[in-house]
Formats: structure tokens, C-alpha cells, sequence
């Protein structure tokens, strides 16, 4: 079995640009309302083939979902927030 090499949270985002928000509906290429990436728009890619499995276990483990509409952005240090 191969081993699944984790990608950076900024490539897992920029990916994610790919896709139309679910949220906020931000066309592909479009950053999404409210200083971030709605998580509606990494399902949105996942679903659609653009971010795999290993991407979203990275980005959830880097991630706490406390409000709704969750809004991933990066931090300083390279991890990302959900506010």
C-alpha cells in the first residue's frame, strides 16, 4: 500500500477555489465572504473529485468547527482556524 503524502493547507485551500461555494456561493476562483473558506466549499471539492480523502482528514485535523458558517483560514504559523 502506498503511503498518502499530506499536503499543505494552503494547497489543499487553493484547490478548494476550485469549486463554487456552498455557502456563500463564491464562483471558482472567487475568495469566499468573511476573511476565509466556508467549510461548505472543501466538501463542495471533495465531493467533486478536487480534494481527496487524506486532504480533508489534514484540513479537519487542523481545523475547530464551532459556528456556522465555519470559515477555515490560515494562521501565521501555517494551520489554519475555523471561526
Amino acid at each position: 500500500m502506498d503511503a498518502v503524502t499530506a499536503r499543505t493547507l494552503a494547497d489543499i485551500t487553493a484547490d478548494a477555489l476550485l469549486a463554487t461555494c456552498g455557502w456563500c456561493w463564491a464562483r471558482p476562483g472567487i475568495p469566499c465572504s468573511g476573511g476565509g473558506t466556508h467549510l461548505a466549499r472543501f466538501q463542495r471539492a471533495h465531493r467533486r473529485g478536487v480534494l481527496s480523502a487524506a486532504d480533508m482528514t489534514a484540513l479537519l485535523a487542523a481545523v475547530i468547527v464551532s459556528e456556522v458558517p465555519a470559515i477555515v483560514a490560515p494562521t501565521e504559523r501555517g494551520s489554519a482556524v475555523a471561526a
